[in-house]
Parts: structure tokens; sequence; C-alpha cells
């Protein structure tokens, strides 16, 4: 499920998932705006 991570200033792959308030939000569909995309390990989790 995990690939190789990108490289620094790649651009990120499009996907699909759920904003603060359970929308669904496509990163395609944000083309040309600013974007700032964070991840972090699940709660509760060691990292």
């Amino acid at each position: 499920m995990l690939g190789a991570p990108l490289p620094a200033g790649a651009p990120a792959p499009d996907f699909e998932a759920l904003d603060h308030e359970g929308r669904s939000v496509r990163l395609s569909l944000l083309r040309g705006r600013s974007v700032v995309l964070v991840f972090y390990p699940g709660d509760d989790t060691p990292g």
C-alpha cells in the first residue's frame, strides 16, 4: 500500500479525503490554489 516517499518538490498524487466537516475533497479540484497537506500517525500510536 505504501510506495516510496516523494522527493521534495514533487507533485502529490491525486487523492480524495474528508475535510473537517465531513465533506469529500479531491486534490485535483484544488489545482492552482495553495494547499497544505499534513499527515500524522494515528491517535494513540508511538511516533
